[in-house]
């Protein structure tokens, strides 16, 4: 099997001009490849390549894949943004049209990688694409080690205070320094996440290479320019996809499928308290979870 992280260049004024990028692990949850496109077409042909000679393909795409809304926001992002989890905010009025997953999702079907908004089966022998949420998963890692390190709390605090409390990703917005030190935070957490081997031998150092470029060989300091930060985001956004997705599969650490394919569904790791938690506001709000 190959879990495949998609960090999709989505957004009005993206699509078509920015990179996208998509990270591969193996079963052991090794990083083995990762490469960049712009294209649908193409990003879908390469996620086709590394399904080949394999017993299945799991994509985590980073992107809302389905927005039924003319306006407003989708119904699972008011209930993420209830728990304090980051969500994406999309309406079709935004795109003006078709998003641009949509059109990555049917030229995913033309190499045999078909939408799944269910929990995919913990088996190989498929080839399925969902909806992640890199920004959510990191905050889950980052709970996640608070939790583990920090002091005991009441079984009634409430969770979405704690996740409140914890830094926001910054990724994308905000000058060089702040950037800078946000996605070294992120790959400080990934090295130390189990279940993810970021130590790799045969990936290139050169964060200007095509493909396969090693996230922990990179010294990321403020010098860089913001195109270099872009790609640095896409490579640690595409880690966070793939690792959801190989959670999931896994059966480790529990994970969660909030909503439906047609009003929009996102698969995220989650602990049980969290778990329990993202249910509640679920069940309030009638939306189905699994």
């Amino acid at each position: 099997m190959r879990f495949v992280g998609c960090s999709l260049a989505w957004r009005p004024g993206e699509a078509g001009s920015r990179e996208s990028c998509l990270v591969v692990l193996d079963e052991r949850g090794s990083i083995v490849a990762n490469s960049f496109a712009q294209d649908a077409a193409d990003l879908a042909a390469a996620a086709g390549r590394y399904a080949e000679g394999r017993r299945g393909i799991m994509l985590g795409i980073d992107a809302p894949l389905s927005v039924p809304n003319e306006r407003g926001t989708r119904r699972i992002e008011r209930i993420l943004s209830k728990v304090a989890l980051p969500a994406y905010s999309a309406s079709r009025k935004m795109f003006g049209g078709a998003p641009f997953a949509e059109e990555f999702l049917a030229a995913l079907e033309g190499v045999g990688i078909e939408y799944t908004d269910y929990p995919f089966k913990r088996a190989r022998r498929q080839s399925a694409a969902t909806e992640v949420d890199s920004a959510a998963t990191l905050k889950v890692l980052l709970f996640e080690r608070d939790d583990a390190s920090g002091p005991d709390r009441s079984a009634e605090e409430d969770l979405a205070v704690v996740l409140r409390e914890l830094p926001e990703p910054k990724f994308r917005r905000g000058n060089k320094e702040a950037r800078a030190a946000s996605l070294k935070s992120a790959v400080d957490v990934l090295w130390n996440t189990p279940g993810l081997r970021l130590r790799t031998g045969n990936l290139s150092a050169d964060l200007g290479a095509p493909e396969n470029v090693d996230l922990s060989k990179l010294d990321i300091t403020a010098g860089l320019s913001h195109a270099e930060l872009d790609r640095l985001a896409a490579l640690v956004e595409g880690t966070l996809a793939a690792y959801t997705v190989h959670r999931h599969w896994k059966g480790r650490d529990g994970s969660i499928v909030v909503g439906t394919g047609h009003e929009g569904s996102v698969l995220l790791p989650a602990p049980e308290g969290l778990q329990y938690r993202i249910a509640e506001e679920c069940r309030a709000s009638s939306v189905p979870y699994v």
